[in-house]
């Protein structure tokens, strides 16, 4: 293959790759591009490629090769800070370095070295306070260190915005997710309007607000609105894993609501996901609120299921007839298993804690039917 021949076919991936919405499909070819780059040994072309792949990675559900392109890309910048531009990797050091604690395999002394490195490198460009902040308390907050999590929250809230600050839109969402935890319900929703209302947006947002608001609706007996939420929220993430946690929270709403069989339809389409996505944590969230799903069609007397499961699941069945206490059995243990993993890492109970949120939902049941003729896609 000649250099132009090779060239052209890089042009042509990258540029295919420029067309495609965020997912598998498009991490894998730019993933080609930036092989055929490394072999012909264009060290600047490769730096460009995973530069764009970091951005399709973190966004097309693929955290793990997200790190692993923007530690090379670092690298780089290290052994050639003259060649390499390193403020263009100052936004996507946020990424990754909070994406850190899905991974209960990286100890908690690598991710707070981690967040030292990116404090120590938006000081040198006398920016991302703010950032820092956050990234502190979504780590403590996630690990289970609770005071931790409250005083880098406060710190976090009242900090000033500079060009490394979040979006509007990513920082309300989040102030959200505060507030759910807390159980201040109507000051989520409070928080939640703007975006909910279409004055605030990104490109994740209004996505993950429509799963994080269910709860908190349906807790206030605002079923319409959820219902409403549940509709329009779903369609927006179903082709997306890098929404597989949200995809959990549909589906823990659609339990909590009796609509069964519109849950075990999102179960069979998203647990390929489930299977083999790099984020323990958003296995976790998806396992949990499936054993949640499963435990009322137990309870509701079906005692088989017909579902579509992918070959690699281990129950698989060729048939598609599946013990629905099987199911349930299944999804806890995983649950159960990758609680244990990150408990042992954080050296707190906060995974064992949310492995009680199933049976404590049972109290919140709501039934209420939702009259639509497919589910969403």
């Amino acid at each position: 293959m000649t250099a132009r021949d090779w060239r052209e076919q890089v042009d042509e991936l990258r540029n295919r790759a420029a067309r495609m919405r965020h997912g598998e499909v498009k991490v894998q070819t730019l993933e080609e591009a930036v092989r055929l780059a490394d072999t012909h040994g264009d060290l600047d072309l490769a730096f460009e490629l995973r530069d764009e792949l970091v951005d399709a990675a973190t966004f097309g559900g693929f955290p793990d090769k997200a790190l692993v392109a923007f530690a090379w890309c670092r690298a780089q910048t290290k052994k050639n800070p003259e060649r390499f531009d390193s403020d263009s990797l100052l936004w996507k050091q946020k990424w990754v370095v909070g994406r850190l604690d899905d991974f209960p395999h990286i100890s908690l002394k690598q991710i707070h070295d981690a967040l030292d490195d990116i404090e120590q490198t938006y000081a040198k460009v006398d920016a991302g306070k703010r950032a820092i902040l956050k990234l502190r308390y979504q780590t403590s907050r996630d690990v289970g260190d609770e005071t931790a999590a409250q005083k880098y929250w406060d710190q976090w809230v009242v900090a000033p915005r500079d060009y490394l600050t979040d979006c509007r839109a990513c920082d309300l969402d989040d102030e959200i997710d505060h507030h759910i935890d807390k159980g201040e319900y109507e000051q989520a929703l409070k928080k939640a309007r703007p975006i909910l209302e279409g004055r605030s947006s990104c490109a994740e947002i209004p996505h993950l607000t429509y799963g994080s608001v269910l709860y908190p609706l349906l807790k206030l007996g605002r079923l319409e609105e959820a219902r409403d939420c549940h509709l329009r929220g779903y369609p927006m993430i179903s082709r997306n894993r890098d929404f597989l946690a949200c995809v959990g929270e549909h589906l823990e709403f659609l339990a909590l609501t009796d609509n069964l069989s519109r849950g075990l339809t999102l179960f069979e389409h998203h647990l390929g996901w489930a299977l083999d996505h790099a984020s323990w944590r958003d296995r976790f969230t998806f396992h949990s609120a499936a054993e949640f799903l499963l435990a009322r069609v137990v309870a509701s007397g079906r005692g088989t299921v017909s579902l579509r499961l992918p070959k690699a699941f281990p129950l698989h069945q060729g048939k598609g007839t599946y013990e629905t206490r099987d199911l349930h059995s299944w999804v806890k243990t995983q649950a159960q298993e990758i609680a244990a993993r990150f408990d042992t890492r954080n050296g707190t109970d906060r995974f064992q804690q949310l492995l009680e949120r199933p049976q404590q939902l049972e109290r919140d049941v709501s039934p209420f039917p939702i009259e639509t003729t497919t589910v969403p896609s």
